[in-house]
């Protein structure tokens, strides 16, 4: 037994004395004598030089380090500096007993003072791009080599700068000082990094997987990281990956933008793009939410978003393919528009140019083919809407598109304290694309509305609407040219402000006690009812009614030719107003230029003569009977008719029988029929009083 201790000790002793014996060696061998031979290595694999100005040092002990100074590498020949990376100093610490084991243990890894320049040519080749490397030779091991532990790695003075040598456009990374640590390939790593682009400071610490979970063969690995950068702070608590080779992510997201006028600002001096992104008027904004992406669905759950005063809450799932499916439900206590898309603060644009054409709808083809490059499911609650000064309540959206056809049906909002709802559907599927849209209100209450706009002296009062219409067509224009339904609004009972139709002097509105009494402000009615057939909009009745004025109006809106054909005319209901001679209004020429002027003809009765009557008077929704009427007015005629109850009941309003006020009636309250005219003379006379009274001569 003895012996074999004594063998045993005798080979301890050899062994110490082997490795004492190895170390002075180690210890008096010049490093440097093999600075040659890497070079040479360098150049065979990259065809490039390899320089290494300082001393190459390797310092013995149980934690033998190695060292070298003054490295460079350089530059492609066509390069705009003879140097592609400099380094300052490069130093690794290794523990020595695992290396009996046959395992790395990097104890700190540290390099200082790189400089690293990537650029392209003007052919956008980079200065990476290397000649061809020789072959390696074939490696006599059985197994891959183990993976060293590297226990903690410093960066400092890091210098990262990319030249585009096509755009010209440069960024520049500066590393301050970065710290990455773990006790071991199995411990989480934490990473604490300063540094800027493009002279922005940013920050990021936090903890990553440890080296073992993000080399293992499922490569996913747990995050918790927050990075602040241009006035955003970003934090990710979750999971990483790219199993498969595909990105994985799941976990919780937040972005915090302290200002986003400053960070838009910024952001400008890293990317010039960002100078084209619209500012919008809420500063301060907060993300929060569940993110999770396997390489072909993603999904945000729990989302929360705040931007002003704006709030938005939900969650959206898309699932890529050949065509992307995608779910959206999203909840709001307010979204103020108002705030987020202010005005311009900019000078006013020059108008826009009109159209060569002279058309306001386009031909423009529409990009239906974008209906059906996703699938789409979107459902929208708020609670407020503020857009325009205009609140609007209750919004409630559902939105589908499948395949090229887009529904929304239904929606619905309160808006002044009405309920407004409808759907519209465009479908794209089809041959021909059809549009069908319905929307109905009842009460709105539109003096709150101009309130709400600020507006105060026009009117005020309740109005219901009844819009049902449908077209076929590629385009906006061929969607009108075929447009077939109905438009029908109405009021009834309303307040006329006193202002509202001051555009005459005040002595001619001084003798109008329809507008002027205090107790006679009513709009006794409103209605615009068109009835559309084949991209025709004819007038079934028109109807503005006061207590001292009724305005009948007639014709058509050519939706085809963006054509008007439309008379307006005004009648009086008191004799104060039938003095100022109130006459008819023609409204034609086309869409983008109307045109406004006294209707002469209709007054001279030019236009009967050439107007069917009967049957054919209804087709041209009663301007024969318009003008035939207007050619036996006279100064002084009244028009007593009720036109509200006929056109509130959905019926043809034309202007009816005239009245004229008994000049010689003591009374003043009777009414006998207008005398016929012996000649258009007496009419032109009438006129032509009326008119010099209506601008005060």
């Amino acid at each position: 037994m003895n012996k074999w201790i004594k063998i045993a000790g005798g080979v301890v002793v050899v062994l110490i004395g082997v490795v004492i014996a190895g170390v002075a060696i180690l210890g008096s061998m010049d490093f440097n004598q093999y600075k040659g031979l890497v070079a040479e290595q360098a150049k065979k694999a990259t065809g490039r030089d390899l320089t290494i100005a300082g001393d190459l040092n390797l310092e013995i002990s149980l934690s033998p380090a190695i060292a070298v100074d003054g490295v460079t590498f350089s530059n492609a020949a066509w390069g705009s500096r003879p140097e592609m990376v400099t380094v300052d100093r490069f130093a690794a610490e290794v523990s020595l007993i695992p290396l009996l084991s046959g395992q790395v243990v990097i104890n700190r890894l540290l390099v200082e003072g790189v400089d690293l320049l990537a650029e392209t040519n003007k052919d956008g080749v980079g200065n990476w791009e290397f000649g061809a490397a020789e072959p390696a030779a074939p490696s006599e091991s059985g197994g891959a080599a183990a993976l060293p532990s590297v226990d903690k790695v410093v960066m400092r003075n890091i210098k990262v700068t990319y030249k585009d040598g096509v755009t010209g456009d440069e960024k520049r990374v500066a590393l301050d000082e970065l710290t990455a640590a773990a006790g071991s390939i199995d411990a989480p790593v934490k990473i604490d990094a300063k540094g800027s682009l493009n002279e922005k400071v940013f920050e990021i610490a936090g903890t990553l997987g440890s080296v073992a979970q993000m080399t293992s063969a499922d490569g996913v690995y747990p995050v918790d990281v927050t990075a602040n950068a241009l006035g955003v702070q970003t934090s990710y608590k979750g999971t990483l990956g790219t199993p498969s080779g595909k990105l994985n992510v799941d976990g919780q997201l937040s972005v915090a933008i302290a200002s986003l006028k400053k960070t838009l600002s910024e952001a400008a001096e890293v990317a010039p793009q960002a100078k084209d992104v619209p500012p919008i008027g809420a500063d301060k904004i907060d993300l929060s939410s569940k993110v999770k992406f396997d390489g072909t669905n993603a999904s945000l759950s729990g989302m929360s978003l705040q931007a002003g005063k704006t709030d938005v809450a939900g969650s959206a799932q898309a699932s890529l393919g050949k065509t992307p499916n995608v779910e959206v439900a999203l909840t709001s206590n307010l979204i103020d528009l108002d705030e987020l898309l202010p005005k311009s603060e900019q000078k006013e644009e020059k108008p826009a140019e009109k159209p060569a054409d002279g058309r306001v709808f386009p031909k423009d083809p529409l990009p239906l083919d974008g209906l059906k490059a996703v699938n789409a499911k979107v459902s929208f609650d708020g609670k407020k809407v503020v857009v325009q000064g205009n609140h609007i309540d209750d919004v409630s959206v559902r939105l589908t598109l499948k395949n090229g056809n887009l529904q929304v049906d239904p929606f619905s909002a309160v808006v002044a304290g009405t309920k407004v709802s409808g759907n519209v559907g465009l479908n794209g599927a089809v041959s021909v694309p059809t549009l069908v849209a319905k929307l109905n209100a009842a009460d709105l209450d539109y003096g709150e509305l101009l309130r709400q706009r600020g507006i105060t002296d026009i009117a005020s009062g309740k109005l219901d609407a009844d819009v049902d219409v449908k077209g076929a067509g590629a385009s906006v224009r061929a969607i009108m040219a075929s447009m077939n339904g109905k438009l029908f609004v109405t009021t009834e009972n309303g307040k006329l402000d006193s202002n509202a139709l001051n555009i005459v002097s005040s002595d001619v509105m001084s003798a109008l006690p329809g507008f002027n009494s205090k107790d006679d402000k009513t709009i006794k009615c409103g209605v615009v009812h068109f009835d559309i057939k084949d991209g025709i909009a004819n007038a079934k009745a028109i109807v503005f009614e006061t207590g001292g004025l009724s305005a009948i109006g007639v014709g058509t809106a050519d939706l085809r030719e963006e054509k008007l054909n439309l008379i307006i005319d005004p009648r009086a209901k008191q004799t104060s107003l039938a003095s100022a001679a109130v006459v008819p209004v023609a409204i034609t020429g086309t869409f983008l230029e109307p045109e406004w002027a006294l209707d002469k003809g209709a007054l001279l009765g030019n236009t009967a003569t050439t107007v069917a009557k009967g049957a054919a008077a209804f087709a041209t929704m009663g301007l024969s009977l318009l003008a035939e009427s207007a050619a036996k007015r006279a100064t002084g005629a009244i028009d007593t008719t009720d036109y509200c109850t006929p056109a509130l009941a959905g019926k043809t309003v034309v202007p009816g029988k005239m009245e004229q006020t008994d000049s010689g009636s003591s009374s003043g309250g009777g009414s006998e029929p207008a005398k016929q005219d012996s000649g258009s003379g007496d009419v032109v006379d009438g006129v032509s009083k009326g008119l010099k009274s209506l601008f005060g001569q």
